[in-house]
């Protein structure tokens, strides 16, 4: 998504856009498969635009404790400041980004890639009280007992079960 900034003036632009995951060239592109609703708020002062990029989509997971496949609404949001001109901004923020009074428009392609990586989760589970499948028998315990039975108890243990009673 490319945002033009050029002739930009002072105060606040709106940019809507929908965007194909796969035109964005990366690897989690699977995984959203519907595309992104990216809604991009500019607000321009003296040498500066304070961006927020807001991103709506829905993400395909599958669980892994019980292996269903499963899909979540992604809403998150990314902040930038864009710092026209040759100075340097001294600021304590990160995402600071220094373009060329020259520049026409600014490329939000990376950002939003690196936003849509950074709210993957780390472990992808259906919901907070999956139970996953057995390692024995490999049943839905979501959906039905395990079939195992009891479970043999590993010998080098078998001292301290002596122990408790």
């Amino acid at each position: 998504m490319k945002i033009p900034i050029l002739h930009l003036t002072d105060g606040i632009h709106r940019f809507d856009d929908t965007i194909n995951t796969e035109s964005l060239n990366f690897k989690k592109q699977d995984i959203y498969r519907t595309p992104l609703q990216v809604a991009v708020e500019l607000n321009k002062f003296s040498q500066n635009i304070q961006c927020q990029i807001e991103i709506k989509s829905t993400a395909s997971y599958q669980c892994d404790r019980c292996l269903k496949a499963f899909e979540s609404p992604v809403d998150t949001q990314k902040n930038l400041l864009f710092h026209i001109g040759p100075d340097r901004l001294e600021t304590n923020e990160d995402d600071v980004v220094h373009v060329d009074k020259e520049t026409v428009e600014v490329d939000l392609n990376n950002d939003i890639v690196e936003q849509l990586l950074l709210i993957l989760p780390i472990k992808t589970i259906c919901r907070n009280d999956c139970k996953g499948l057995c390692s024995g028998c490999g049943v839905d315990l979501n959906k039905e007992e395990c079939q195992c039975g009891e479970k043999p108890i590993d010998p080098r243990w078998e001292k301290l079960k002596s122990l408790i009673k």
